[in-house]
């Protein structure tokens, strides 16, 4: 079941509600924690504004559950630009960021992303 924004915006965009879909960020099959992980929605062309980011930081295991609007309801729904990054001092033997673009369904969603080695 999907939740309309408020606003001027609510016939246009959709947030997922329930809870927020799990993704794994991995480094050669081990989990990478404290990454910082950020779902910015991909505007349409003319469109002034595409949509409030979701974040979320990864746990121990590398398991995430991204926040909006309140504590782990996820991410709207439409393509975003994903970024990750790791402070300086994380001590994961791999790059400290990455950027790529993933699509959010209605519904649950999964994804699994290998951070690239340094």
């Amino acid at each position: 079941m999907l939740r309309p924004l408020s606003g001027e915006d609510a016939h246009a965009l959709h947030c997922i509600s329930g809870e927020a879909a799990v993704r794994r960020y991995l480094r050669d099959g081990e989990p990478v924690k404290e990454a910082n992980i950020t779902f910015s929605p991909v505007g349409q062309a003319g469109q002034l504004e595409a949509g409030k980011p979701a974040t979320g930081q990864s746990d121990p295991d590398g398991y995430f559950v991204l926040s909006t609007f309140s504590k782990y309801d996820g991410a709207l729904v439409g393509m975003h630009t994903v970024h990750v990054s790791l402070e300086d001092t994380n001590p994961a033997k791999c790059k400290k960021s990455k950027a790529l673009t993933l699509e959010v369904k209605p519904g649950s969603n999964d994804f699994t992303i290998e951070m690239d080695p340094r």
